[in-house]
């Protein structure tokens, strides 16, 4: 059984690579498919953010370790500060403003996100208030029927303040 146990993993392992090596060719492809796309359609950076921040962090490291390198040939203790002090300084540094620079572009496109489902409901909410209006209309018409609003209330509710007025004058 042990044996058994032992041939299953490796086999299992190779199928996991092809399938890492698949989707990673896959992301390739759309990735510089959506580059090239003149439609934009589609909101790219957000696929992609990962991908970006990786790239430029990798970019910072090498232009940090050739700037340390030239500290070196310029000086010896240049090259010690650099390396040990300002480098990972400015790293840190630089590392931190790219990862808030990435997330706030990445609260802009949730943004746009919500506002875009905002439009849809400002679409319904306008024919929601189309109705509103047409009951407001036939409020307005039952207001002018005189006899309506006897029929719909109590009959010694059914006195407006109008002939309550007109009844006080006629007996002052």
């Amino acid at each position: 059984m042990v044996e058994n146990n032992q041939q299953t993993t490796p086999e299992k392992l190779p199928e996991k690579f092809g399938d890492r090596m698949r989707r990673g060719l896959f992301w390739v492809v759309q990735y510089w498919r959506e580059l090239f796309n003149f439609k934009f359609d589609k909101y790219m950076i957000i696929q992609v953010l990962p991908g970006v921040y990786g790239i430029a962090l990798v970019a910072i490291a090498c232009a940090l370790i050739y700037v340390c390198v030239e500290a070196f040939m310029a000086s010896t203790w240049r090259g010690l500060f650099y390396f040990f002090f300002a480098a990972p300084l400015t790293f840190l540094v630089l590392a931190s403003v790219l990862r808030a620079l990435l997330e706030f572009y990445m609260v802009v496109f949730k943004i746009s996100e919500h506002v875009d489902e905002l439009v849809g409901l400002r679409d319904t909410v306008d024919r929601l208030s189309s109705i509103g209006d047409s009951v407001d209309e036939m409020v307005a018409v039952t207001r002018r029927i005189p006899f309506w609003r006897a029929l719909s209330s109590n009959p010694g509710k059914a006195r407006s303040k109008k002939t309550d007025q007109v009844e006080e004058r006629k007996s002052a």
